[in-house]
């Protein structure tokens, strides 16, 4: 089976004005999401949850290390390449980036009790223990940073699922950090 990587043009009609949206937010619009411009609903709340994660208490970075962790656990290319890219955009430096492409600490004390909130997370299935969700506070996160945490790991998980079931190919835009996971 194979995915349609739509235009606004040949996206369903309930697709269009949510790929307007997401070109208006970062300037063109990425194959995964005309990927999932099959789907009106997906998209709209592709979209929707992206802009709504815009506006936590996260940074830019933050929410790209997040996206990172999840995408690299999630074994996601298209993700990986996208994430990585909009991470030193958003100025991480290459000691963390190729870290986090590596799935490895962190050499940041903040980012790194991130990167490991979030893994506690995913891997948990939500039922963090009190010791990492402890080392995240301490990290001088908040229990609102705790939950835009999960926000973010949704979205990123919606997205690695789509990107892998799709096979969607990574955009010229990200292919300078295209990423493989290391075979095991």
């Amino acid at each position: 089976m194979t995915f349609t990587i739509h235009t606004t043009q040949s996206a369903p009609a309930g697709s269009a004005d949510a790929l307007a949206a997401l070109e208006r937010n970062i300037g063109f619009i990425p194959n995964l999401a005309a990927t999932i411009a099959g789907s009106p609903t997906a998209l709209t709340a592709f979209v929707a949850m992206q802009t709504a994660l815009r506006g936590t208490g996260l940074s830019a970075l933050e929410r790209e290390v997040v996206g990172l962790t999840v995408s690299h656990e999630n074994a996601s290319p298209y993700s990986m390449a996208a994430h990585s890219t909009f991470a030193a955009g958003a100025g991480a430096d290459d000691d963390v980036l190729d870290a986090l492409r590596a799935g490895q600490t962190l050499p940041a004390e903040r980012l790194e009790g991130l990167h490991a909130f979030a893994l506690a997370v995913l891997r948990s299935g939500g039922h963090v223990g009190d010791e990492a969700l402890t080392a995240f506070l301490g990290s001088g996160y908040t229990p609102e940073s705790a939950l835009e945490v999960v926000a973010q790991v949704a979205y990123t998980t919606m997205a690695n699922l789509v990107a892998n079931l799709a096979r969607t190919p990574v955009d010229a835009a990200f292919e300078p950090r295209a990423w493989a996971p290391v075979a095991a």
